[in-house]
């Protein structure tokens, strides 16, 4: 099996490094990562300027290429100019912090598996709790295992995965939830501050997410300590609100 890997946290993160060691013990791993940080970028790309490509290595020495893009870039580069058949599969990560709930809207990790999708290829983003730094390869281990299951029983129209490996504790396994995502909302706030030169800056700044979310979601099962495993769609038309408006309207929209 052919797995193109990304992150959107450069080609420096333990994270990357544990994934790709992990991935290669179920297929054939190319990296193609952003050649800088670039979390939080969601689904941007790159085309009001050009991109550059660069060889580099990750922190066990294992070669990379490094796109001066954001994680979606980096699919599109990859599919179109770095290989040359298209990978069974894309992955991205492993994120070092969650991305669950709200997260998904913003996350250069998903965006990346969001590109892979739309490219007809199965993709799945991983992430983990950044409490599992000193334990990274496991929590790399727990990522694939679950991918393992995803290809095994997921029905073949279904591309798109979003994996979050939560906190380990001691020797046990996490227990594994199939979730949805939650869209509850912690509201952000922006932190007043000095920047070097005296001027005035604003630091944006997420709250506490201390609030209640639906107890089939991915962050509930993330706080009980599971691994969240959800499923994504690409097509985001609310089909309820279409068959109502075409009921009140008598199809009369569609003819405007």
């Amino acid at each position: 099996m052919k797995i193109l890997l990304t992150n959107d946290d450069g080609p420096f993160s333990p994270g990357l490094t544990a994934l790709a060691a992990a991935l290669e013990r179920i297929g054939e791993v190319t990296v193609v990562c952003p050649a800088e940080e670039r979390s939080g970028v969601s689904h941007a790309i790159t085309h009001l300027m050009p991109v550059r490509r660069a060889s580099v290595t990750l922190r066990d020495g294992r070669p990379a290429t490094a796109v001066s893009g954001t994680p979606a870039d980096c699919v599109k580069f990859a599919l179109a100019e770095v290989l040359a058949t298209p990978p069974d599969l894309v992955v991205s990560g492993l994120n070092m912090g969650i991305n669950a709930g709200i997260d998904l809207f913003y996350s250069g990790t998903v965006s990346a598996a969001v590109e892979g999708a739309l490219n007809g290829v199965r993709s799945v983003a991983c992430s983990t709790s950044p409490e599992n730094l000193a334990r990274v390869a496991e929590a790399a281990e727990r990522a694939v295992e679950v991918l393992g299951l995803i290809l095994a029983d997921a029905p073949a129209a279904a591309l798109l995965f979003n994996v979050n490996v939560p906190e380990l504790h001691g020797a046990a396994r996490p227990c594994v939830r199939l979730t949805r995502q939650s869209t509850t909302y912690p509201p952000g706030r922006y932190l007043l501050s000095r920047g070097p030169r005296g001027r005035t800056v604003h630091w944006l700044s997420w709250d506490a997410d201390d609030g209640t979310h639906p107890e089939d979601s991915d962050v509930a099962a993330l706080r009980a300590g599971c691994v969240s495993v959800t499923p994504l769609l690409l097509d985001r038309t609310d089909a309820g609100a279409l068959e109502a408006l075409a009921r009140a309207a008598n199809g009369c929209l569609a003819d405007t």
